[in-house]
């Protein structure tokens, strides 16, 4: 059983413009309905780590031009019973993705979880039934931009999450 550490500093990805707007629109919708938490739409890449900034600039500062933006398959919406993946959309895992998650995990010491990409779009503990009408109702995108990583200071007080400092990455030729 994986133990999950409640403080920390992650590595998030987040999207386009497109992307954050149609994201936002099904997130808000089902926030709406089910009561959850708010929180900033990302793809959770990496973490925790020990975040000192000036030890660690160097690492960051060459991610932009190493690594493109990452164009990601959404594979419709799943659910679990944990709090902190209750719904979300299914990103299928790609080489790009992998790439930057291992330059991260590597670079910063990090020992990898088994990595599960998704985009949570529901904290909390629902019942199965209304999980399931979701499911059934909302339509996902098919594709989705990520176009920057972003730092972000996190424990269990989900308002209190913070993001640090993004860094955009190469946009496609």
């Amino acid at each position: 059983m994986n133990s999950r550490i409640s403080k920390g500093y992650w590595i998030w990805g987040q999207f386009d413009t497109n992307t954050t707007d149609l994201i936002n629109s099904l997130y808000k919708e089902i926030n709406n309905k089910l009561n959850g938490p708010n929180f900033d739409i990302h793809l959770t890449i990496s973490g925790p780590f020990k975040y000192d900034e000036e030890e660690q600039k160097e690492l960051f500062d060459p991610i932009p031009s190493k690594f493109n933006q990452i164009d990601l398959q959404l594979k419709g919406i799943s659910k679990t019973n944990e709090f902190f993946r209750s719904l979300f959309i299914d990103v299928a895992q790609n080489e790009d993705l992998n790439n930057l998650k291992n330059y991260i995990d590597n670079n910063f010491s990090i020992n990898s979880f088994e990595y599960s990409p998704h985009i949570s779009l529901f904290y909390g503990i629902e019942g199965d039934a209304i999980k399931n009408e979701i499911i059934r109702r909302v339509k996902t995108p098919k594709t989705a931009i990520m176009d920057k990583i972003s730092i972000v200071k996190v424990d269990e007080e989900i308002k209190s999450w913070e993001v640090l400092k993004s860094y955009s990455l190469l946009k496609f030729n």
